[in-house]
This record gives structure tokens, sequence and C-alpha cells, in this order.
């Protein structure tokens, strides 16, 4: 039995003398590897007043612009809303808007309500928003020298 034992013992000591051999192999280094995360970021021109009329009529449209750019490394796409900050309530219910962007319409409605469609943005690229603002004819008197101070808040969101 202890022969047996010697006798395995010297077969696995062979085998394993002969698994241990050398093999060829390389390796190469690659450095200096960067992931970064790309961005979202606008600019706009003008940075305030850019929707300000001081002569509106009733029956009457003005229009303001806006340019907005899109200073990020990603697409983007952008859209514009707005809040009442001071003023008269009642004006600025009454008030209508249209919003285009490169002859195509993005918003029509209140002023009060506007909220336009996502417009798209490539990095690097500008769109002008043109705002027109109307008064509409069937307005009374009750509106001569009312105003309304409003925000514009213009949200970019990453294209996927």
């Amino acid at each position: 039995m202890k022969r047996i034992i010697l006798l395995a013992c010297a077969v696995g000591l062979v085998v394993s003398v002969g698994v241990a051999g050398a093999y060829f192999n390389a390796q190469r280094s690659i450095a200096d590897n960067v992931i970064r995360a790309g961005t979202v970021s606008v600019s706009v021109e003008p940075t305030s007043s850019a929707v300000s009329i001081d002569t509106l009529a009733p029956g009457t449209a003005q229009v303001r612009s806006l340019r907005v750019t899109n200073d990020g490394t990603l697409p983007c796409t952008v859209s514009v809303t707005n809040a009442r900050r001071a003023g008269v309530t009642a004006f600025y219910n009454a008030l209508e808007c249209s919003v285009s962007s490169g002859g195509t319409e993005v918003y029509r409605g209140l002023l009060s309500q506007m909220k336009t469609e996502p417009v798209p943005l490539a990095p690097g690229e500008s769109i002008v928003l043109d705002f027109a603002v109307l008064l509409p004819g069937g307005v009374d008197n009750a509106h001569a020298g009312d105003y309304t101070r409003m925000t514009l808040y213009v949200d970019a969101q990453q294209q996927r």
C-alpha cells in the first residue's frame, strides 16, 4: 500500500513539473485615459428686459427677440416659460403671445400660460426666439396705463 501511495506521489510530481513550463506573453500600457461627463449650459442675449414694451396699444402686436446659445458640450432642447412678478393681474391675463424660431411657431396663446415647444440646439449653436406680444383689440379703457412685470425662464434639457 505504501508503494502505491509513493508511486502516486511520484506521478503527481512529474505531471506538475511538466505543466509548470514557461509561456511567452506581452503587455502594452495606454496611459492618460480620461472620461469626462458632458455639460448642458445656455446663455441668452439680452440678459434683461428682453420682452420689454412701453407703448402697447389695443389690437397691435410688438415683437421682441431673444438669442439663446448652447454653451454646453451636449445637444439640448430649450423651452421658455414666464412668471408674473408684479403689476396688474387682469392686464397680464389679457395679453396674447406667439413665439417663433426661424419662422416656425413654437407657441401661440395667452402670455400667462406660455410654455414653448422644445427647440433643439447643438453645442455652440444659437437660435433667435421672436416674441410677438398682442393686446387684443376688444379690451376697454380699463387697461390704459396698466403694466405687468415678468421673468422669462429659458430651460435647457439634454437631448436624448
